[in-house]
């Protein structure tokens, strides 16, 4: 039976939310310095066990990445929209403000951008309140796809890709899409794709940050995690083009189920049996056999799905958003939390993306609009 949304609203936890935002960020900071490094390069230097705590900075503080920075503007775009259609009556306006709050995000970065290509909307790099956060105007190794793609001011749709790119931007910063249209896990996927599509015109690419946004659409109202994965199938495979994120996703299934059946804890070498993650199904698929694993167990899982090698810092963002998100902020060292940088701001919009819109149709919050606008 389909859930009305007060169900939804009570089987969902600000803990959870939260959880899912710091969990990705944590992940994201955890797995930066190690990125571009080999397996045998991280045990020779940090032990066999790999990485456990931050390391980039001799204070012991973590930085997330680009990673969370897109997934923060995201989480804008779907409080400015929802803001939107609560104030006029009407939706439909979504890819236009995701596109023009990435390119908030690619003003941060200090890149330059192809103004007279933006056509539609209203453009005003000055509203909200994300924009005006000074931490976030650091450039931690950003994709080079995200920033090509949006300088040139054209916004790519699922009919009119902008490129071919299947690239790990494109799924790793789409979890506040499941937060947002949580219990419905149809609709989620459909817009994690068209968010995607903006960027990255690959179908692989655009599929798979489908999916994630079906798992954590599902994840948001208490379903389990290889539910949620049988879910996810299910939409994906009514898709055209599916085939290489179908697959992708069973190789992790059927990983985890011959991990289950050894008894064995998995080293590197097995989640490395499904890749790198510098694609987007690829990362995919190693942060769900991550989070299958160690499902009850925030830290173990993260850490995990960051001691590879490969892109490191998408894996533990992807599998930190899954894992928070089941298990609640509640579940994260408290270490993890105070040690990153502008844990303040990530908690913020994990808050507001619970919140989802004040004020009503008759009687707009001032406070709100100031933080979302509707455009």
């Amino acid at each position: 039976m389909k859930k009305n949304h007060n169900d939804i609203l009570k089987s969902r936890t600000l803990d959870n939310y939260i959880g899912c935002l710091l969990g990705g960020a944590i992940g994201d900071a955890l797995g930066a310095p190690i990125e571009f490094m080999s397996l045998n390069e991280i045990r020779s230097k940090y032990g066999k066990d790999g990485v456990k705590n931050y390391i980039e900075y001799a204070d012991g503080n973590g930085e997330f990445t680009d990673d969370t920075q897109m997934t923060l503007f995201t989480a804008e775009a779907l409080l400015r929209a929802e803001h939107r259609a609560m104030l006029k009556g009407i939706g439909g306006a979504l890819p236009i403000i995701a596109h023009h709050s990435y390119l908030r995000w690619l003003h941060t970065q200090n890149f330059p951008l192809n103004i007279e290509k933006v056509k539609q909307g209203v453009y005003d790099i000055e509203k909200g309140w994300l924009i005006k956060q000074k931490a976030l105007y650091k450039r931690r190794a950003p994709g080079n796809t995200c920033l090509s793609a949006l300088s040139s001011g054209i916004a790519g749709t699922i009919d009119n890709p902008i490129n071919n790119s299947k690239g790990c931007g494109t799924i790793m910063r789409i979890a506040p899409v499941g937060l947002m249209y949580s219990g419905n896990n149809e609709y989620s996927f459909k817009i994690g794709c068209e968010l995607s599509a903006i960027t990255h015109g690959h179908p692989t690419g655009y599929l798979s940050a489908g999916f994630f946004a079906s798992v954590i659409s599902d994840l948001a109202v208490g379903v389990k995690l290889d539910k949620a994965i049988e879910n996810g199938l299910v939409i994906l495979r009514k898709w055209d083009n599916c085939l290489e994120t179908l697959r992708a996703v069973n190789s992790a299934t059927e990983l985890f189920q011959k991990v289950k059946t050894s008894g064995i804890n998995p080293g590197a070498e097995e989640i490395e049996k499904l890749g790198q993650g510098w694609v987007a199904e690829e990362a995919l698929s190693m942060s769900l056999f991550a989070s299958l694993v160690y499902e009850n167990d925030f830290e173990k899982g993260v850490l995990y799905s960051i001691n590879h090698s490969g892109d490191s810092d998408s894996t533990g963002s992807i599998t930190g958003n899954l894992l928070g998100l089941i298990n609640g902020k509640e579940s994260i060292p408290i270490n993890l939390i105070e040690k990153l940088e502008a844990h303040d701001i990530v908690s913020q919009m994990g808050e507001d993306l619970f919140i989802r819109v004040k004020g009503s149709t008759y009687d707009a919050d001032d406070e709100w609009w100031e933080k979302y606008p509707g455009f």
